[in-house]
């Protein structure tokens, strides 16, 4: 199927406009530049392959956004796994296929954070999810309910700050550390 030139055009812009600030959180998390370039290139061939589908009124920032958050999470998912292979083998433990293991430790995980969203009070999870699941800007959050940009902004911020909370309150201590000192 052939590209219109306009959206070929719009989607290069988008990448110019965001490529950097993807570099930055990459690199920000793992000090490596080419884990920080696969991440941006990651990032944006998911935009891509959705980008005719995806709505023009959706916060395409917050998507890549949540993009990059996963892409991130996802490496250092891997990272926690080859460091605990390296441990075991180090102490000439055999590693057994733990894929299940993973799976559900990622499950568990994603149960927790949506129990940690569900316990926001009634404003705060309307504000969230409007960010985090709709993408909406902060001005459109705001604008929709009558708010005060400031005051979404800050409903945020509090919000990510309770739910990064909760998980590491309920998390083991070496997940915790690791994802204390990689992501926030």
């Amino acid at each position: 199927m052939l590209v219109e030139k306009g959206t070929i055009l719009d989607f290069k812009d988008f990448y110019l406009t965001y490529k950097d600030k993807v570099y930055r959180y990459a690199y920000m998390h793992f000090r490596d530049e080419d884990l920080a370039f696969d991440i941006v290139q990651e990032a944006f061939s998911k935009i891509w392959t959705k980008w005719e589908q995806l709505d023009i009124e959706r916060n395409f920032q917050s998507y890549l956004y949540s993009i990059t958050r996963n892409l991130v999470f996802d490496e250092l998912r891997k990272r926690q796994v080859r460091h605990q292979y390296s441990e075991l083998k180090q102490l000439g433990v055999e590693a057994e296929d733990n894929s299940n293991e993973e799976s559900i430790a990622y499950r568990d995980l994603e149960k927790l954070y949506k129990e940690a969203i569900s316990k926001l009070p009634k404003s705060r999870l309307e504000i969230y999810t409007l960010s985090k699941e709709e993408f909406l800007k902060n001005s459109e959050i705001a604008e929709r309910l009558g708010l005060s940009v400031n005051t979404v902004r800050e409903h945020i911020v509090k919000s990510n700050k309770f739910v990064r909370g909760y998980i590491l309150e309920r998390t083991s201590i070496s997940l915790a550390l690791l994802i204390f000192f990689d992501i926030f």
